[in-house]
């Protein structure tokens, strides 16, 4: 394996269509996972709400990171992996939200990186190994089945 979980979460104004974002958001877990709504508000005070999916299972974690697809897995190397995983061996991962609803993925990058759907896969790793050879290693083994 190669994550023990995972973590989707979006934060949405009182102006998204939050119903679409969470039908988008369900694509991204092989399982039933339950997305729970969290009403709050933004750092100026406007009404907002969070959605977020926790993905416990390992191999649902390991397919959820796959379903990003290949251009958007290339892009998360070539960015530099070391540079998006954290020293609690979680990595970091921000998708277009735009995208997403549209059916697609794709790495948030500029002024979109504000309103993205943050990913947060906790690596599966053990004293000795390098969590950036443990995701290489994953994206071998899948591209090579």
């Amino acid at each position: 394996m190669a994550f023990h979980s995972v973590s989707w979460r979006i934060h949405c104004s009182c102006v998204d269509d939050i119903d679409l974002i969470e039908q988008a958001m369900k694509h991204l877990s092989d399982t039933k996972s339950e997305i729970i709504r969290e009403k709050s508000k933004s750092y100026h005070g406007a009404p907002q709400v969070i959605l977020e999916m926790k993905i416990s299972n390992k191999k649902s974690a390991k397919l959820s990171f796959l379903k990003l697809g290949e251009d958007v897995l290339e892009e998360i190397v070539s960015n530099g992996l070391k540079s998006q995983i954290d020293d609690d061996k979680v990595l970091h991962v921000r998708l277009s939200l735009s995208a997403m609803v549209s059916g697609e993925y794709r790495l948030a990058k500029g002024p979109e990186r504000k309103n993205a759907v943050k990913g947060r896969f906790k690596i599966e790793s053990y004293p000795g190994q390098k969590p950036s050879e443990i995701i290489t290693a994953l994206l071998e083994t899948a591209s090579s089945e």
